[in-house]
C-alpha cells in the first residue's frame, strides 16, 4: 500500500476546536505551527492541556510555540480502522513522538508500516481534514 497523506473521507471523531482549553492549539495548527501549553510559574511544557499544572500546582498557563521535530518514542499499526472514514487508509501507523522540547505528542504518522523504527527523527506535519480542523501528525524529514 502506498501512503495516502490525506485521506478523502472526512473523520468523524474530529477535535472541538472552539474549547478555550485548547483552541489556541488549533488556531495554530491551522497555520501549520506547533504549539505546547506552559506554565506561567515553573515553565513545564506538555500536551495535552490541563488546566492546573502537574508540576507545580499553578493554575496560570499559556501556550507558547515549540520545535516541530522530535523522535519516535513508541508506535502500533492499526489493521483495523477505528474510524469507518479511515478503512481505506489501513494499515496505518500511531506514534509517540518526543519532541526536543521534551513533550509528546500521541499522533497518526504519515509513515509506512515498515518504515516506522523507534528512535528515528520525525517532523510535524499537517493533515487539513476541513477548514475549520486541522490534525498533527509527523513524518520522516
Amino acid at each position: 500500500m502506498t501512503y495516502a497523506p490525506t485521506s478523502n473521507a472526512t473523520p468523524q471523531n474530529l477535535p472541538d476546536v472552539t474549547d478555550p482549553a485548547t483552541a489556541a492549539f488549533w488556531e495554530a495548527a491551522r497555520e501549520h505551527r506547533l504549539l505546547a501549553q506552559s506554565c506561567d510559574a515553573c515553565g513545564d511544557l506538555r500536551y495535552p492541556a490541563t488546566e492546573i499544572c502537574p508540576r507545580c500546582w499553578s493554575d496560570s498557563q499559556s501556550w507558547v510555540p515549540i520545535a516541530p521535530t522530535g523522535e519516535l518514542y513508541s508506535y502500533v499499526v492499526y489493521h483495523r480502522a477505528l474510524d469507518p472514514s479511515m478503512k481505506d487508509e489501513i494499515p496505518y501507523v500511531v506514534g509517540r513522538v518526543l519532541t526536543d522540547d521534551g513533550v509528546v505528542f500521541t499522533v497518526r504518522l504519515d509513515l509506512e508500516p515498515d518504515e516506522a523504527r523507534v528512535g528515528m527523527r520525525l517532523v510535524a506535519s499537517w493533515n487539513d481534514v476541513t477548514d475549520a480542523v486541522t490534525l498533527l501528525r509527523f513524518a520522516a524529514p
